[in-house]
């Protein structure tokens, strides 16, 4: 089918002894300067009475906090704001590639193993600032030293459960529309991408969500 060729492939560059996805890289910096761009609208000229972009960005800044502060426990409060910002780059990531001649730069798995990495070690700083290095490093053993290998199982199979999750949906979703792009025209791979949209909003809000509840329960004793 005309366009399958191009699914899972990247342009690949090489920098030292590195190897580096470009398309990827390119599309995760579209990202990041179309935040930047919707901030600086929002906050070019504030008002006291807000309308406009200003208003819908308080409401989404107001919305994320009120969702955040009222899931995740008191003592990891200081991490919405990273939560926030993986929420936002997620979503944005997400709905890129319903835009033609774009790619989500979720639908690669570098990017989303990144964003779980992430998440991973604001769940560890979370632990050790709510209970202090000792006492939290000491709660792989509790209540026996023979838990150790399964509590560091299960801090690395949340982290791979986030990046698969969140890769998979979207690079599913790139594939249906172009299957449904070959074999019928138009209304069909509209209501696609509609589907894709709905799928991008749901899967970055399960991600902020699963990254309060890891979060969180890192902070509980």
């Amino acid at each position: 089918m005309r366009g399958m060729e191009h699914i899972g492939a990247h342009t690949i560059i090489h920098i030292g002894g590195s190897t580096l996805h470009l398309d990827t890289v390119i599309m995760t910096w579209v990202v990041i300067a179309l935040l930047v761009a919707v901030a600086w609208l929002a906050t070019r000229r504030m008002k006291l009475v807000p309308g406009g972009i200003q208003n819908a960005i308080e409401f989404a800044i107001e919305w994320l906090d009120g969702t955040i502060g009222a899931n995740i426990s008191p003592a990891a409060r200081p991490c919405t704001p990273v939560i926030a910002s993986l929420f936002l780059f997620i979503l944005f990531s997400n709905l890129l590639g319903v835009v033609p001649g774009f790619k989500s730069p979720t639908a690669d798995l570098n990017v989303t193993l990144a964003l779980a990495a992430v998440v991973m070690g604001l769940t560890i700083y979370a632990g050790a600032r709510s209970k202090g290095l000792k006492n939290y490093l000491l709660g792989f053993i509790k209540p026996n030293p023979l838990f150790l290998p399964l509590n560091l199982i299960e801090i690395f199979t949340r982290t791979l459960t986030l990046a698969f999750r969140l890769f998979g949906n979207m690079f599913a979703g790139d594939v249906l529309i172009i299957i449904l792009g070959n074999l019928v025209a138009y209304a069909v791979p509209t209501l696609a991408q509609a589907f894709h949209v709905f799928v991008g909003v749901l899967q970055a809000y399960l991600f902020m969500m699963l990254s309060v509840a890891y979060v969180s329960v890192a902070t509980e004793e």
